[in-house]
């Protein structure tokens, strides 16, 4: 759909060896444009001079006079032949495609019967200059192009004759815009082309060299759950959570606003923004396993909810009655007792703290007065139990009448930590709760010192001294214990 040659330029023009020799490719000038596009309008088989994203619009021209256009823009979205040439996966897709180049419209206009090299000579010089071109224009460089030939009008000969490389052909399919595609049931031959000895190298690399990794585009963090349990996890919100939003006017079900919610915090996303991102990367396989809202006239493809939908429901949600389906799920997904079990404290940006509570249990007076105050800077702090495999068992939500130490050492009491090895930072060091989960739980613990308890640490300084394995001289090979 790149490439149509015309006959309009065939007076005054020396041979072919000296057309070749005297060919200058250069970006176009802005007073330029209309002509350009008039061109294209009334020369190109296509009758279009749009291009899509970035783009470049170039002239080969010899002693002024125009032989050809071309335009190279923003490479497609999706090309299956593409992909496997780059050896990328569908997350390395959406983070390197902006690497890539399509030239989009290619119009010779000089009669080829009279110089049948003059288009490959252009394709090559315009070639070679378009990664500089591209770089000082869009602040990245380009590292290969593509583009598509129409089989029924041409075979693709220059680019050949240019070192493109033809891939197959296409399923036949026009992207319309972003995820909306056409079937026009024409398919297209693509062609690439790698800029450079050691482009296409640095593409199908594990990891981008320094001086490309920069320019690879962040993206939201990977579904946390294989796609066949998603489902599991739909339902388990469908048959557990109440719906608190008016019925009127709904367009995505509460279960699957809540199962994207909880994947995509469990990914790592922070906030509604972030949440959104989160789903809309999602394929159409897992949004149709999460029963997301059929997209109309596009079967097989779904919508997710926008950020303003997330926003809304997480004000109205029921935290605890949906902690509880999560943690649920987890133990029924995997149903093996714990045998680690971490303590993992987050404080959420911009969310006041919860509530305080008056009836709330005491913590145990061994534990220090200076570890049951309220910190000076109090934000919302949630207290995860988590297992070694990454499954959450329970979840504590600080007050704000007390701190993160004392709400975890009144909470030991109500958990079932029989034969369960606690981890936890040094703040929760203390003889308090090593006697709970010892005497209390009948847990086991490992338990970390700093100085940030200077008696405590000095203390165990002055009693175990520098010989205490593993440190000591009895780690050494060959010590005799002692």
């Amino acid at each position: 759909m790149s490439v149509h040659l015309s006959n309009v330029v065939s007076q005054g023009l020396p041979p072919e060896p000296e057309l070749l020799q005297g060919v200058q490719v250069r970006l176009i000038k802005e007073s330029e444009r209309p002509r350009f596009d008039d061109l294209l309008r009334r020369r190109h088989y296509l009758k279009n001079a749009t291009a899509v994203g970035q783009a470049l619009r170039y002239v080969a021209e010899f002693q002024g006079q125009w032989l050809a256009l071309l335009v190279f823009c923003s490479p497609a979205f999706h090309l299956k032949p593409r992909e496997r040439w780059l050896h990328w996966s569908a997350r390395e897709v959406a983070a390197r495609r902006h690497l890539l180049a399509q030239n989009q419209r290619f119009l010779v206009l000089a009669a080829p019967g009279r110089w049948p090299n003059l288009a490959s000579r252009v394709l090559k010089l315009s070639c070679e200059r378009l990664a500089q071109d591209w770089q000082q224009h869009f602040g990245h460089p380009v590292l290969a192009v593509e583009t598509f030939v129409d089989p029924q009008r041409f075979r693709g000969t220059c680019y050949k004759a240019a070192g493109w490389q033809r891939l197959g052909s296409t399923r036949g399919c026009q992207r319309d815009w972003q995820d909306f595609y056409t079937d026009t049931t024409h398919p297209k031959q693509l062609w690439v082309r790698a800029l450079g000895p050691a482009a296409l190298k640095h593409l199908r690399a594990a990891q981008l060299p320094p001086h490309l990794a920069a320019h690879e585009r962040p993206l939201p963090p990977a579904c946390p759950v294989a796609t066949g349990q998603l489902f599991s996890l739909w339902q388990c919100f469908a048959e557990q959570m109440h719906e608190p939003r008016r019925p009127k006017g709904l367009r995505h079900p509460l279960a699957t606003v809540l199962s994207l919610i909880a994947l995509a915090v469990a990914a790592g996303s922070d906030g509604p923004h972030a949440i959104a991102e989160f789903a809309a990367s999602l394929n159409h396989g897992q949004r149709w396993q999460l029963r997301c809202r059929p997209r109309p006239g596009a079967p097989r493809q779904c919508d997710v909810p926008s950020e303003r939908t997330f926003r809304r429901l997480l004000k109205k949600i029921d935290v605890e009655q949906l902690k509880g389906v999560l943690v649920g799920w987890m133990a029924r997904e995997d149903p093996r007792r714990a045998e680690v079990l971490h303590l993992d404290g987050k404080v959420v940006k911009n969310a006041a703290p919860a509530p305080a509570v008056a009836t709330a249990p005491e913590p145990p007076e061994e534990i220090p007065a200076e570890l049951q105050k309220p910190k000076a800077d109090k934000a919302l702090t949630l207290v995860n139990f988590v297992t070694d495999q990454q499954r959450l068992v329970d979840q504590v939500a600080v007050p704000a009448n007390t701190n993160e130490e004392a709400a975890v050492a009144a909470h030991w009491s109500s958990m079932d930590l029989a034969g369960v090895c606690v981890t936890t930072d040094a703040a929760h060091t203390t003889k308090a709760n090593a006697r709970q989960l010892t005497q209390g739980n009948g847990a086991d613990y490992l338990l970390i010192l700093k100085g940030n308890q200077p008696g405590a640490f000095a203390k165990a300084q002055s009693l175990l001294g520098g010989a205490f394995p593993p440190s000591g001289p009895h780690h050494r090979k060959g010590a005799r214990a002692g």
